[in-house]
């Protein structure tokens, strides 16, 4: 049975106008929902996918992001899950030599299975009131207005459809979010477009208390430990540039991933072997014109995406989930009522400028390492300075950790000191 969108009237009942529909349950999402649980909201979360389930990623947060979940409340349940602290990152062209970058003496990063991040996230939603759905997708999004309420068509896995409605839909599902495009604030994808493959390896030698970024010339690869300290596992993703390099990254990906592994003089005490994957992704640039309209609000990578380096990407969509979480807190202007007045939307329209506050200088970064990534010569040049002057190297990866003082003037949560029953080894 189909419920054509136009089937509700405007006035739902009392219990609608606490009610939130969160689409996606990846970081942002799984977070947006237990922040804004905890503030006494009804949420509703829906997912396509079910859990736990492998995702295309880098699988490492950086100590901005382990930072957060620490201020969240739930650094302790991720590492009891099993993560591996980062002191930093190995920065090396395909043949040279790596320049070694260091995060701040008391910040650490994680490495972790997404498989097991974002069903650890989506179990603390649930324990916080969330009511979750996996299996069902979003087909359509109506964003409302002052006096309607959002709505959203959601197919069941059998097929039929049923429409909810909610006081705010809460879009949270990623690179080419259907809430985005439904809701008219997507842009048209723009260059560079980058496509990436990632796999589960397993393979000792190379110390795991750190990552390895590999910079080549339209392609990077990223070799990070994940899981417990003391284990074998690790994600290998190979990032490429160009219509051709993303067809035979579709084709050969996994050869074209140990060359350049084995080029680069990775230590390993044997050839690494393939556990899972691939999972793609990609195209990466996926702007919006806005992170709000009306009564819709976009969260993580569906609010508008950049390649990220180092932890950069999960770091944004917990930190999206918090500044939406203070806008709609107990305190906020925008309660629960009938219909929301100008005011209302208009406070709500704040979160797009307070998230681009919160990464800019980030996305600044990533664009002046794209630049210099692009040509053959600088990029020499670059890396020979930062294996040259290790300060330098230091600090660009301290940049990446997203733990500078933000615009406004407020500084990040101090990064907890990680327990000693989860050693760097």
């Amino acid at each position: 049975m189909t419920v054509p969108l136009d089937a509700f009237g405007s006035d739902s009942g009392a219990d609608l106008q606490r009610r939130i529909l969160v689409v996606g349950g990846g970081p942002a999402g799984a977070t947006t929902s237990l922040l804004l649980a905890r503030n006494g909201w009804d949420v509703t979360l829906v997912d396509r996918s079910t859990f736990p389930r492998g995702k295309a990623c880098g699988e490492c947060l950086n100590p901005g992001g382990v930072a957060l979940l620490a201020e969240f409340g739930l650094l302790d349940r991720v590492l009891e899950a099993g993560a591996t602290p980062l002191t930093g990152w190995d920065l090396s062209t395909q043949k040279g030599s790596p320049a070694q970058g260091y995060f701040a003496p008391e910040d650490r990063g994680l490495g972790i299975e997404r498989r097991t991040f974002d069903h650890t996230l989506l179990e603390a939603a649930k324990e916080a009131g969330v009511e979750v759905r996996e299996g069902v997708q979003v087909v359509k999004v109506g964003s409302g207005d002052g006096r309607t309420p959002a709505r959203a068509r959601i197919r069941l896995r059998r097929g039929a459809e049923v429409v909810e409605e909610a006081r705010f839909v809460v879009g949270a599902d990623g690179l080419g979010s259907r809430v985005a495009s439904a809701s008219g604030i997507h842009r048209p994808v723009r260059p560079p477009r980058r496509a990436s493959l990632s796999w589960r390896i397993q393979g000792w030698g190379p110390p795991r208390d750190r990552g390895r970024l590999i910079l080549g010339e339209g392609y990077t690869v990223g070799v990070a430990p994940v899981g417990p300290p003391s284990g074998s596992l690790w994600n290998a993703t190979l990032v490429v540039a160009g219509e051709a390099a993303r067809k035979e990254l579709s084709a050969r990906g996994w050869d074209r991933l140990q060359e350049r592994m084995e080029s680069a003089r990775i230590p390993w005490n044997t050839p690494p072997e393939k556990i899972d994957g691939p999972w793609g992704s990609g195209s990466f640039h996926r702007p919006v014109s806005s992170a709000t309209r009306n009564r819709v609000v976009l969260v993580g990578d569906a609010a508008g995406y950049f390649d990220p380096l180092t932890g950069q990407g999960i770091y944004r969509a917990l930190k999206s989930a918090q500044l939406l979480a203070e806008l709609l807190g107990p305190k906020s202007h925008v309660h629960p009522g009938r219909a929301l007045s100008p005011v209302d939307l208009a406070l709500l329209g704040l979160h797009g400028p307070r998230l681009d506050r919160a990464v800019r200088s980030g996305r600044r970064l990533q664009k002046t390492i794209d630049v210099v990534l692009s040509r053959r010569l600088s990029r020499r040049a670059a890396l020979a300075s930062l294996r040259a002057i290790p300060s330098v190297a230091s600090g660009l990866i301290r940049l990446t950790g997203d733990r500078v003082p933000f615009p406004e003037g407020r500084v990040a949560s101090t990064a907890p000191t990680l327990p000693l029953e989860h050693p760097i080894l």
